[in-house]
């Protein structure tokens, strides 16, 4: 598995951008871009703080960083809570409180609508055919599943997507991408599904509540 340069953490203060102290940098910039294009749609709009912690960046550094995340609609912003519990964190791994931090939704998701979220999201009702949930942790959709759901959008492979009735356009979890079968063949599910990523696929199976 490739080694982790580039590491987004979700805190309490927002997305904290974590970069590997050892890399060369052009290999952050390339692993950056890459990850960022996993998951453009989600980008649009977003701050991200640089944590200065074990890597400090030269200005040409940071403003190749604001260059290539301006491409995605993004604004690079200085980092200026370094809690005790955040520099311990290890590198390449994802921040549990980018899972735990929650989002509700209280409505069904109609075409051309979207929810963009650094945790969780919790959609209280269905996401229609043409709607589409992003989420840097897990989904759950109290409700049926017809758009696009991308868990796990800032690289977390432990996310999950549940639903009462899983019947997506588009299922993605961190970078695995698997969608519904032609011709309307997936079957009817008999109740509340879970997918989540074993041996390197996205497995759906039934969910005991």
């Amino acid at each position: 598995m490739a080694r982790e340069y580039v590491t987004f953490k979700g805190t309490k203060h927002g997305l904290v951008l974590w970069l590997d102290p050892h890399a060369d940098f052009n290999d952050i910039l390339e692993q950056l871009r890459k990850k960022l294009m996993l998951a453009r749609s989600f980008w649009q709009g977003v701050t991200v703080a640089l944590n200065e912690t074990e890597r400090k960046c030269h200005p040409e550094e940071k403003a190749q960083l604001e260059e290539l995340m301006g491409e995605f609609g993004m604004a690079l912003r200085e980092d200026m809570e370094n809690n005790s519990g955040e520099q311990q964190a290890e590198a390449g791994e994802p921040d549990q409180a980018s899972r735990d931090t929650a989002i509700i939704v209280r409505r069904t998701l109609r075409s051309g609508q979207s929810i963009h979220h650094a945790g969780s999201v919790v959609v209280l009702g269905d996401v229609n055919p043409g709607a589409e949930v992003i989420a840097g942790g897990d989904i759950i959709i109290l409700g049926t599943l017809r758009g696009v759901a991308h868990a796990g959008a800032l690289g977390d492979e432990n996310a999950v997507v549940v639903a009462f009735k899983l019947l997506p356009t588009q299922l993605r979890i961190a970078h695995f991408i698997s969608r519904a079968p032609d011709h309307g063949e997936m079957p009817e599910p008999q109740g509340p599904e879970m997918a989540q990523i074993r041996n390197n696929l996205i497995m759906i199976h039934s969910y005991n509540l």
